[in-house]
């Protein structure tokens, strides 16, 4: 197929899309859903040689699409300079947390990896398509394994429980990047408001579940946090990540 007509075709498939109407859960009509279509199509991903390389060697062990783990990827990268130690709860199998391992150019820096590894937990009112229990098909063996073949297994401790409520005490006191992804609210906000106030200025907090039909729970908590608490700067990627980033001291 030629290229002109593969392009027609494609802005033809695009305008058709971006036409549909939007849409909501009905348990949640306030956070809106649209068929988010990008005109940008740069994908620094596509020849980062040492991304793709990480990449391949974790992508059976996450649900995180590439996009997500490239935004983790070059968030990471950028976190040398910033003291603290990572967090992350809500593991599946590792990849995403064993690839902030590998990112991680700071020498001595630990990765927390919290789950259950019971699935989702503390579903609740607030969300939508969650009612506890998915993602269980998971163990910890499967987290310690991926760690061990990509070589960050003395970096990498994981934390079997519920967090923050059976485990918290086994993670540092400063924190550089907490990675959420827990899918519903309560358990959202409750690793939130738990690593706040442990997160150092310049620190990021990155919600995997933000954008996502199906997760609105997790959407409205974040939005809430934003707009109550001063000293972070949010961001909503069209990925479907939610970021916080610290800026002041004051910001819990």
């Amino acid at each position: 197929m030629k290229a002109w007509l593969k392009r027609r075709l494609t802005g033809l498939c695009y305008g058709y899309l971006r036409g549909q109407p939007d849409w909501a859960h009905e348990k949640s009509p306030e956070v809106r859903h649209a068929r988010v279509l990008p005109m940008a199509s740069h994908a620094p991903w596509v020849n980062d040689a040492a991304f793709r390389e990480v990449y391949e060697a974790v992508r059976d062990h996450t649900l995180v699409d590439m996009m997500r783990l490239y935004e983790l990827w070059t968030l990471v990268r950028q976190l040398g300079g910033v003291d603290g130690d990572f967090l992350e709860v809500g593991v599946w199998r590792g990849g995403s947390g064993c690839l902030m391992a590998m990112a991680d150019p700071r020498e001595g820096r630990r990765v927390f990896l919290a789950d259950t590894f019971r699935g989702v937990v503390k579903a609740g009112s607030h969300d939508t398509s969650y009612h506890g229990g998915e993602h269980a098909d998971t163990g910890v063996d499967l987290v310690v394994g991926l760690a061990e073949r990509c070589q960050v297994a003395e970096r990498v401790r994981v934390l079997v429980g519920m967090f923050p409520e059976h485990n918290a005490e086994l993670v540092s006191d400063r924190l550089a990047l907490v990675h959420i992804d827990v899918d519903v609210f309560d358990s959202a906000r409750d690793v939130l408001l738990w690593a706040a106030p442990r997160l150092v200025r310049g620190g990021v907090v990155v919600f995997d579940d933000y954008g996502f039909y199906g997760c609105e729970g997790v959407t409205r908590m974040v939005n809430e946090f934003a707009m109550q608490h001063q000293g972070y700067r949010f961001m909503h990627n069209l990925n479907g990540h939610a970021v916080l980033i610290k800026v002041a001291d004051h910001g819990e």
